[in-house]
């Protein structure tokens, strides 16, 4: 089980409690949405036509078949990652990475009510999956912000697929961030970063994270659940960046 920073938890929680507002979480403006429709406009969904990677392609898919097996971008080409498929549901960027960061950094309960309702009713991007996987942070950093927020968000999208959450995933290593290191850096950070707990064995799994940056870090997850035996590894994130 995972251990909790009790006091930060229960301040993060009881804020969110407590903090009941009605006003956008952007813009502060006063309305019943904590993201209110101008400020909606700006956050635009990415197309569904993305590389295995998730990185869109500008040019719409022509076909069924490229619908559902998309060209690879040069670095998927070179270096094909372990999960077979993902989906992106929107740009990582202004302003939505101001939502983001307040919910992960800062505790902002609210924050991930706003981003609740942004995901809405989004379709399970692969019917055949059977269960939810979350890429989990180490202790350490759970402990600092009182909660996981890839743990919260495959929850959530629980109760919209209809699918349960698998903690299969344990982060053993804590690991520098990854931004600004090279491929070679990237991949030595995450060197047997993630063990696999539980029982995968010919599930195919929905990996489950807030934001993709370079995919790295998805792909070396990927290839523990597929070496404990997963039939498959697709990875869904709420926000890409480009």
């Amino acid at each position: 089980m995972q251990t909790v920073n009790l006091p930060r938890a229960t301040k993060v929680y009881r804020r969110s409690f407590f903090d009941q507002s009605s006003q956008c979480q952007l813009c502060g403006r006063r309305t019943r949405a904590l993201v209110c429709a101008d400020c909606c406009s700006l956050i635009q969904p990415l197309p569904s036509n993305q590389c295995r990677c998730g990185l869109p392609f500008n040019a719409p898919s022509t076909s069924a078949h490229e619908a559902s097996h998309p060209p690879l971008c040069g670095r998927c080409v070179r270096h094909p990652p372990a999960f077979s498929a993902s989906s992106a549901l929107y740009p990582y960027e202004f302003p939505l990475d101001i939502l983001i960061q307040g919910f992960k950094h800062h505790g902002k309960l609210d924050n991930e009510r706003a981003l609740e309702q942004l995901i809405g009713h989004t379709p399970l991007p692969w019917p055949d999956s059977d269960l939810i996987c979350p890429l989990p942070v180490h202790w350490q950093r759970r402990w600092r912000r009182g909660f996981d927020q890839s743990e919260r968000l495959a929850h959530l999208l629980s109760q919209i697929w209809q699918r349960p959450v698998l903690s299969a995933l344990v982060r053993q290593r804590a690991t520098p961030h990854q931004q600004g290191l090279t491929r070679r850096q990237r991949q030595r950070n995450l060197r047997k970063a993630f063990r696999c707990q539980a029982n995968v064995q010919g599930h195919h799994l929905v990996l489950v994270d807030d934001v993709m940056t370079t995919g790295s870090t998805a792909r070396e997850a990927s290839k523990v659940l597929l070496d404990a035996g997963a039939a498959s590894v697709r990875v869904w994130c709420l926000a890409r960046t480009l």
